[in-house]
């Protein structure tokens, strides 16, 4: 779920809310938002949104106002959407990424039900990359390799999968619908969970590296990369999933104890 100010919207599943209460979108007005959201507070020009929400169709420009006025009007918020004049439009509110639920942040795993894993080789890659291509190919190699996976279109999904163990290693790609990686890994951190990261960018920067880096990260491609590269390095991952998960479940156990 993503927060944008007293606001919420699930790309995922298209619904937003503001203060809890559902609002009402139409399917228009929602890719209108949807795109700005992706822009992350980059100007949209008229011609792309054009582009995204009404793909082959002439349209008039006063589509786009009416739209942009639904939006407002919905979120009970003028300046929630900035009108850049002669340029487009932006939209003017902090976007963060929102754990979905507090329950689940507080308690992710239930140690009572988790089995130590026995070796690295049932440990799940989840991939998270909002590209299919990317999907699609990480998919076939992983399948090719008998490693078991899941595949994810968004942080979102990810989250409301709720998997409930401690042994698995992340794909995660660096740059996500509304959100980033750094903010999923981040989210991970609050929740405890102990899976290793390696980060997928088709741009990476130096101090995006070290940033990821510093907050764990195990490793950070840049794409394309080589699948034999990739396979090593996953062989090194998953065998460390399976050490920190053994470490977080002892932990665990020894809380559980603590409290009773």
């Amino acid at each position: 779920m993503i927060r944008i100010g007293n606001a919420q919207v699930s790309l995922e599943r298209r619904e937003a809310f503001l203060d809890g209460k559902p609002i009402a979108l139409g399917g228009r007005a929602f890719e209108v938002l949807a795109t700005l959201i992706k822009a992350k507070g980059r100007v949209v020009g008229k011609e792309e949104l054009f582009s995204q929400v009404w793909a082959g169709t002439v349209v008039e420009d006063n589509n786009l106002q009416v739209q942009v006025s639904l939006l407002r009007k919905a979120f009970a918020n003028h300046g929630l959407i900035q009108t850049v004049p002669r340029r487009g439009y932006r939209l003017a509110a902090d976007i963060s990424l929102e754990v979905p639920c507090k329950a689940f942040a507080q308690s992710p795993l239930c140690t009572s039900t988790l089995e130590p894993l026995v070796d690295s080789t049932h440990v799940p890659v989840l991939v998270v990359d909002d590209d299919p291509s990317v999907r699609t190919a990480l998919g076939r190699l992983l399948r090719a390799q008998d490693i078991p996976h899941h595949l994810f279109a968004s942080a979102e999904a990810l989250f409301d999968a709720r998997l409930e163990t401690p042994y698995a290693c992340l794909l995660l790609d660096m740059h996500l619908p509304g959100t980033s990686g750094l903010e999923v890994q981040d989210a991970l951190r609050q929740l405890a969970l102990p899976w290793p990261i390696v980060f997928m960018t088709g741009f990476g920067t130096i101090p995006m590296t070290v940033q990821a880096m510093r907050a764990g990260a195990v490793e950070f491609l840049t794409k394309p990369f080589d699948e034999d590269q990739l396979l090593a390095l996953l062989q090194a991952v998953r065998a460390r999933a399976v050490v920190d998960g053994r470490k977080w479940r002892h932990a665990r156990q020894v809380e559980d104890k603590y409290q009773r």
